[in-house]
């Protein structure tokens, strides 16, 4: 192959003081060395790998929450330690035991799930997100943590039986939510049924739940439902998983704590 540029380059009387060979010189540029040329283009280079190999592993790790997470309520996205605001002795232990929790979890050696459960509207997914955003920013290396609305899901996933393109297939959603470092699954049992005389979760649903929850060992579940409804709706084998290392790391809501959302008035 021929680069014509080359018959121009004329050797110079001037030395590189790095490599001690002689500079050349291309028409009106400044006399280079050709090996410190070399060295620079080869540094650059790894540099690029290395800026690429950084931003792979980002998007793998800690980019997830943000990007493959399903949030129900965008306002979610908002939520922090600093403005859930305890009105009462439950929340302030609320809230004290999901830093505690958080902190645990940045150990890759403790596997635990942790359960929210109790009243709706006291602020489940409000800590649930939260402990999730602390853990996403203090992981050392980075890891990967993912928030999942159940119903969202399920949803998603039906949706997709029309559309094989869909990134919301069971398989891709099982690898997913399977190999996060810590995952939320948020409202669990309300994509069961919203009628109170069939609260049974469907076959479909259980086969999804169980895929995701045999394969893991660090979850946050919040749920509106207590033990005796969970094992109601879910086959015996899901609760099991459901209860892995929950011991100690279960924070319940009663009606103590008021519903935080706004009410209508008639």
């Amino acid at each position: 192959m021929d680069f014509p540029l080359l018959n121009e380059v004329q050797e110079t009387s001037e030395l590189c003081e790095i490599h001690g060979i002689a500079k050349v010189k291309l028409k009106d540029f400044e006399p280079f060395c050709m090996e410190c040329q070399k060295e620079k283009r080869d540094y650059m280079e790894q540099e690029r790998v290395k800026e690429m190999f950084e931003r792979n592993h980002r998007r793998k790790t800690i980019e997830t929450l943000k990007l493959d997470s399903i949030v129900g309520d965008s306002k979610l996205w908002d939520a922090d330690f600093k403005n859930y605001i305890p009105d009462n002795e439950e929340s302030e232990r609320a809230l004290a035991l999901t830093r505690k929790f958080a902190y645990e979890y940045l150990d890759r050696e403790k596997k635990f799930n942790t359960i929210f459960s109790g009243v709706p509207g006291v602020g489940k997914s409000h800590l649930a997100m939260s402990m999730l955003k602390a853990i996403n920013e203090h992981f050392d290396p980075y890891g990967s943590c993912l928030f999942i609305s159940v119903n969202d899901l399920m949803r998603l996933i039906k949706d997709s039986f029309n559309n094989p393109q869909s990134k919301y297939t069971e398989m891709n959603m099982v690898r997913l939510l399977s190999k996060v470092d810590v995952l939320v699954l948020d409202d669990l049992g309300s994509e069961s049924s919203f009628k109170r005389d069939n609260r049974e979760a469907g076959e479909y649903i259980q086969q999804v739940l169980f895929g995701v929850l045999n394969a893991r060992q660090r979850t946050i579940i919040t749920t509106n439902l207590n033990s005796e409804e969970l094992e109601a709706i879910y086959n015996p084998k899901i609760v099991s998983r459901i209860y892995k290392g929950v011991e100690n790391h279960i924070i319940k809501f009663t009606e103590a704590t008021k519903d935080k959302r706004s009410k209508i008035k008639f």
